[in-house]
């Protein structure tokens, strides 16, 4: 497989996550769809879900360079866009890349503003939908799953805005990790690496048209 374009990046992320909320809780996710405003949609439910990414604006920066590098012509490109990896304190090996050491807090900083972000955005879905969630993908240190206190944390930013999700999910490398702010429960799903790029592999598939949401892979 070739690197995907750049403007799909979005799209696949959000299959991924779709991918990864219905095989880790089937009877709560089964009939959910991909969409837009927000990504993610149940009509019958009248549910939905806004997907984001909790990663810093450093990471980011370096993923937008990683993907020039890897669409580049001649040496001079290669060599300008490795040159802002760099600055950003990462690094490129081939097709994989590097990203500087993060921090516990840094971590959960990024998770919190995402968060944030998010909760700004809410109103303007709540005349069709009934309840609603966000999931934010994590690539960053994990301590933030054995911390009970997590979901308290953005259930305190909650509290503090006038808009109000149902639900948090964290997508991350080891599982899906869902807090309900209604009941204040916590729950957990862990998958195997080899599961993880299963998921993966459908999510991109399906952006390249390979699937469809009605295979029955999706299922």
């Amino acid at each position: 497989m070739g690197a995907l374009p750049l403007e799909q990046h979005k799209t696949c992320d959000e299959y991924y996550t779709l991918a990864m909320l219905k095989y880790a809780f089937p009877d709560r996710f089964s009939k959910l769809h991909k969409a837009e405003s927000p990504d993610l949609q149940d009509a019958d439910s009248e549910l939905g879900i806004e997907v984001t990414w909790g990663c810093s604006p450093t990471d980011k920066k370096i993923d937008g360079e990683s993907y020039k590098y890897s669409q580049s012509k001649t040496d001079e490109e290669r060599k300008r866009h490795l040159q802002e990896i760099r600055k950003s304190g990462g690094e490129q090996y081939g097709i994989l890349t590097s990203y500087p050491t993060g921090t516990d807090e840094g971590a959960k900083a990024c998770i919190m503003d995402a968060f944030r972000k998010k909760l700004k955005k809410i109103e303007r879905y709540r005349e069709n939908l009934q309840k609603l969630g966000v999931a934010i993908m994590m690539d960053i240190p994990l301590s933030i799953l054995y911390d009970p206190n997590w979901g308290e944390r953005l259930l305190e930013i909650e509290r503090g805005s006038e808009s109000k999700y149902d639900f948090v999910a964290l997508i991350h490398w080891k599982g899906v990790s869902l807090y309900d702010f209604q009941t204040q429960e916590y729950s957990h799903f862990a998958i195997t690496e080899h599961e993880r790029i299963t998921l993966k592999k459908l999510a991109r598939m399906t952006v390249e048209g390979i699937f469809t949401e009605d295979d029955p892979v999706w299922n």
